[in-house]
């Protein structure tokens, strides 16, 4: 019984400790990285543009399923592989093969942020570069957030990218 309420005891002092961390950190945060590529932003910006597909090179992404247009933007309902959470991606705007800009929120929440792509010519092939505007209104998403590092989710894209075409990963 002793062992059990130290281990309960533990348990609730890490809890409390994300919690304090996570409400330490800012809700809204901006992070921007980029890597070269050596493909042509026009066949980057077919990759990143392609919602059907992105199952197909995202090793953060499980399935995607189109939804009716919102607004007139299209739409589509992404599940993640870590925890199958689900999330609405609709796109804001959208100018190949140099710009594409992506709304994120919670499936009957609200908005999370967007993800902006930015590519544009260089050293024959491409600069890619995307820049997250995020919310995390919930003190345990951002200590986790802070803990794992707010870049990890488009340092991993970016590696993805890399890898579709046959590239290294990016130096962080």
């Amino acid at each position: 019984m002793k062992w059990f309420l130290i281990a309960a005891g533990i348990f609730l002092l890490l809890i409390l400790a994300m919690l304090i961390l996570g409400w330490l950190q800012p809700v809204k945060h901006s992070v921007k990285r980029s890597a070269h590529l050596r493909a042509k932003p026009e066949a980057v910006f077919a990759v990143i543009d392609d919602v059907d597909g992105t199952a197909a090179w995202s090793s953060a992404v499980l399935k995607t399923e189109r939804l009716p247009d919102r607004e007139g933007r299209p739409t589509a309902r992404v599940t993640l592989k870590w925890g199958h959470m689900q999330m609405i991606m609709t796109q804001l705007e959208r100018t190949p093969p140099n710009r594409l800009v992506v709304q994120m929120t919670k499936e009957g929440g609200p908005v999370m942020g967007t993800w902006t792509y930015e590519l544009s010519p260089a050293d024959e092939g491409c600069r890619i570069e995307i820049t997250e505007e995020g919310e995390l209104k919930n003190p345990f998403y951002r200590a986790i957030g802070r803990l794992r590092g707010l870049d990890a989710n488009i340092q991993q894209t970016l590696a993805d990218l890399a890898a579709k075409f046959a590239e290294h990963p990016p130096k962080r």
